[in-house]
């Protein structure tokens, strides 16, 4: 058996490992044209939905959705980002206002040229935001009124925060997964209340 092995020179080595090795390049969802980064949207609502957030801070995330133009209508009515762009089209900072105004009219122009009837979708198609009934802002409210009445003091502005907590650590995406953590903090607050009242 040993016959048949030989060694192989240094050269032949180097000229085998150069051979027809195919170059691949993962594809991200930038370099995709027509690929609309849907968390990345609802990422940009909250932070502008947020009441410490700077102009510039602003300018940046309007400058991005200003850059991605090809965001499909009922990605916008999904997610709810008009509602968050719109009132900015009244901001004193004149970029600001700009920059909103062309977004909105641009998603307005987009609805314009939608068929009368459209088409509706299949059945077995979900929503992009709720996979488990429901629109995503009923799904946080009630998780915030869940959370607020198990709080000791029954704050709303705690019970805000915990969900917007679990909300942004369940990256932004309302499933059974978010649904499930709500439970568990709910569920680790009866338990703590229950330990201080025993002792």
């Amino acid at each position: 058996m040993d016959k048949f092995v030989r060694k192989l020179s240094r050269d032949e080595v180097k000229s085998l490992s150069r051979a027809k090795k195919p170059h691949l390049k993962q594809a991200t969802l930038k370099s995709l044209g027509g690929v609309t980064d849907v968390k990345r949207i609802l990422q940009i609502k909250e932070l502008l939905d947020c009441k410490g957030i700077t102009e510039d801070q602003i300018v940046g995330l309007l400058s991005e959705l200003d850059k991605c133009p090809t965001i499909p209508i009922h990605v916008v009515s999904e997610t709810g980002i008009g509602r968050s762009v719109g009132p900015l089209r009244k901001h004193s900072d004149s970029t600001i206002a700009e920059v909103a105004k062309r977004l909105i009219s641009v998603w307005k122009g987009k609805i314009r040229d939608m068929p009368i009837a459209p088409v509706s979708a299949p059945r077995n198609q979900f929503s992009l935001l709720s996979t488990c009934g429901g629109s995503a802002e009923d799904v946080r409210k009630r998780a915030v009124r869940l959370i607020s009445a198990n709080m000791a003091n029954r704050s709303l502005d705690g019970a805000k925060m915990i969900e917007r907590d679990i909300f942004i650590n369940n990256q932004m995406v309302i499933d059974k997964t978010y649904k499930t953590k709500v439970r568990q903090k709910v569920f680790e607050m009866r338990r703590s209340e229950a330990c201080s009242s025993k002792d």
